[in-house]
């Protein structure tokens, strides 16, 4: 008997031996955590279920994979809006995080974003921010699957209070806690090249002899960035990161709005990856980022939302479309497909990742990561291109079901692992201890 099966009217499989395929009428079965079986489906095969979804007249997706987010910053939704980057993080998100962020803070933060991200049909976070150990509790209870990228800065931050080496304490017991854990892993989360000096970035890769574990770093997310780059250092963000040895094929860059052919070449020849953050850089003013140009390099390209201070949402189906609608702006006629926006969001987001081993597809023997979206909508009528519709008619409301690591999460767009109730009084006992610092 398999744990869980499911019909499909529709199943898209990302798959990563064949051509991506839309299939219709599919009998999808999990055991085990894993895809067993996908095949035309016959009544009989209801029979072969301890559990079985009906989904005949839905669509069924890999789940989907956010690059780039800052989970607990979700607390800090609604603030510091109308700024740019510099400001919003210097004069608002810096002084304030320094005050109030803990263990508690990132608990409750990291719980809210993950149910937010499930409505969006996500399976898979890659987080930057503090306190990842108080992170990965949350995440291990809730089921989802998560890289979580620990900051390091050259100055005090939430996990050090002033000593610099308790941000490897808490990579060493998080390395040690979870390295044999299926869903959960780890990695060095450098801020960014102008907030981490020289010396920050030798002491990480010393740190990395031992553990070899990916960086996750904002990258050229603005003009006056790389400007004050060539200042410095007298080249670019990229080349100075090149440079210092910290560019490889388990690096991955975010945003990089701001490269140039010469910064392109780089990350091609380093085997880099890099995750496009399309609402942020918009809100932010930041720029657009030239995805066409990376994905001409054959450069592995991920989507993210990054956090919903500067967002505001987690919502990905969201930004798929916000994605592409921005590179059409930049470059009207761009050659890019709503086909490449889904796989960044599920295939090749997970390549980005070095996940893709695991999940991001929907293939026989990957993790049964799967999400369910509800089509008879009218915005998805009638039924033409169901890719397009997912790319430019989806709103995310869609999501019905989710499934992580061969676990129901959502269903009926009911969670199952996480209480709104209790988490919505936990909000406002932290806010409550927050706001006074916001405004």
């Amino acid at each position: 008997m398999f744990d869980l099966g499911i019909h499909c009217k529709y199943l898209f499989t990302a798959s990563a031996k064949n051509a991506p395929k839309l299939l219709e009428n599919q009998f999808l079965a999990i055991q085990d955590h894993k895809i067993a079986l996908i095949t035309p489906y016959e009544e009989k095969n209801k029979g072969l279920c301890k559990k079985f979804i009906d989904a005949s007249n839905q669509l069924v997706l890999p789940g989907l994979i956010n690059g780039h987010t800052h989970l607990a910053m979700n607390l800090f939704r609604g603030t510091a809006e109308n700024s740019s980057l510099k400001d919003w993080l210097e004069k608002v998100i810096f002084p304030v995080e320094a005050k109030v962020v803990d263990a508690e803070f990132v608990q409750v933060g990291v719980e809210l974003a993950l149910l937010e991200s499930l409505y969006a049909g996500v399976t898979t976070v890659c987080d930057m921010y503090y306190l990842q150990n108080s992170a990965a509790e949350v995440v291990d209870r809730v089921g989802m699957r998560a890289i979580l990228g620990e900051g390091v800065t050259s100055f005090p931050s939430p996990s050090t209070r002033g000593n610099l080496g308790g941000t490897y304490h808490i990579i060493e017991s998080l390395c040690e806690q979870y390295q044999d854990h299926d869903r959960i892993s780890v990695a060095y989360a450098p801020h960014a090249p102008y907030t981490c000096d020289d010396q920050a970035f030798y002491t990480l890769l010393k740190h990395r002899e031992r553990y070899h574990l990916p960086i996750i770093i904002h990258v050229a997310e603005t003009a006056y960035e790389v400007q004050e780059s060539f200042k410095t250092y007298g080249m670019s963000p990229v080349k100075r990161l090149s440079q210092l040895g910290l560019m490889d094929p388990s690096t991955i860059f975010i945003h990089a709005v701001h490269l140039d052919e010469a910064d392109i070449s780089l990350v091609a020849q380093t085997d880099t990856s890099i995750i496009y953050n399309p609402e942020s850089n918009m809100k932010l003013g930041s720029g657009i980022a030239p995805i066409d140009k990376f994905l001409q390099a054959n450069i592995r390209v991920g989507i993210g939302t990054d956090g919903a201070a500067s967002n505001n949402n987690l919502n990905l189906i969201a930004e798929i479309s916000s994605g592409i609608k921005l590179q059409q702006l930049k470059n009207p006629g761009v050659n890019i497909s709503t086909l490449d926006m889904v796989l960044m969001a599920t295939l090749n987001g997970a390549k980005a990742l070095g996940l893709d081993r695991f999940v991001g597809s929907l293939e026989v023997g990957k993790f049964a990561d799967v999400v369910i979206l509800d089509i008879q909508q009218p915005h998805w009528l009638p039924e033409y291109n169901l890719l397009n519709h997912l790319v430019h008619s989806a709103n995310g409301s869609e999501v019905n079901t989710v499934i992580c690591h061969g676990k129901i999460l959502l269903q009926n767009r009911q969670p199952m692992t996480i209480d709104p109730v209790a988490l919505s009084e936990k909000v406002a006992r932290v806010f409550a201890r927050v706001k006074q610092f916001l405004e």
